[in-house]
């Protein structure tokens, strides 16, 4: 199994996963000319190549490309009833026959690849985040949720790699510059994880297996690359020293994919 990280931040998200002959798009954040670009580039995919696209949740941030990318690929298009309720006007599909609705806690298999989509805690209609599996290994996606529940946290472990938000330092956006109604949003339990958050969330997922951890959905304005990584880093490892010469972070950006990765038992 490989993936690739196309684009993760506030204002775009999007992720590239291949198995064999399944060329799965997660999320499609961008315009349909810089999916196609990035695709093209770090993946050497066209998207005309892809065999299924899933969709997390209805924000722009995860479909400003949808309506593009339908005209230039024939796959389905998965997402919840919810999802494709709340979609606004300029990313609802011309096709509508084509949207596949799937329910969280109902996995399904798409060529060799068992995934499991689960519920999130987020201000959108049916949001939902991934856990992808194949013979070879496993990838969470979990980004866009206000905090990691007791029984997420049992349904991610033991994941080789995970993609997991890590969206802004707390003191950061208590001292900027969004009006209060929007910090009281992305604080609250429908808003998005903290670095502490995901952190936390880490000690009690990481299993004593080496796993990668790319850290996610960054606030361009609440946050840093290197605070995020140090601020995981720290407690992660006073809490479980052991996973010293075991876990791998990877910084994300909305700028620019990152290189691709092959997933295996001994990707680490």
């Amino acid at each position: 199994m490989e993936f690739c990280v196309l684009a993760s931040g506030s204002n775009g998200n999007s992720l590239y996963l291949e198995y064999g002959e399944t060329r799965i798009l997660l999320d499609a954040g961008l315009s349909g000319r810089q999916l196609e670009a990035r695709l093209r580039a770090q993946c050497q995919r066209e998207l005309r190549d892809l065999t299924a696209v899933l969709f997390t949740h209805e924000h722009d941030d995860h479909v400003k490309g949808l309506v593009q990318l339908a005209k230039k690929s024939q796959a389905p298009l998965y997402m919840t009833e919810g999802t494709y309720a709340g979609l606004p006007a300029k990313a609802r599909p011309d096709e509508p026959d084509r949207v596949v609705h799937i329910r969280a806690g109902e996995p399904f298999d798409l060529g060799g690849v068992r995934i499991t989509p689960f519920a999130v805690s987020h201000d959108a209609e049916e949001p939902v985040a991934f856990r992808f599996d194949t013979a070879e290994g496993s990838l969470a996606v979990v980004t866009d949720l206000g905090y990691v529940s007791d029984r997420q946290r049992e349904l991610l472990r033991g994941c080789d790699v995970y993609v997991l938000e890590t969206n802004h330092d707390t003191e950061m956006l208590r001292a900027g510059p969004y009006p209060w109604h929007l910090k009281r949003r992305i604080l609250g339990d429908k808003g998005h994880l903290s670095n502490v958050d995901a952190a936390y969330a880490l000690i009690d997922i990481l299993a004593d297996q080496p796993a990668h951890v790319y850290l996610a959905h960054l606030s361009g304005e609440n946050n840093l690359p290197e605070l995020a990584e140090l601020t995981v880093e720290q407690i992660v490892l006073d809490a479980r020293p052991e996973l010293a010469d075991r876990l791998r972070l990877h910084r994300t950006s909305r700028q620019a994919a990152c290189a691709a990765m092959k997933i295996s038992r001994a990707t680490v």
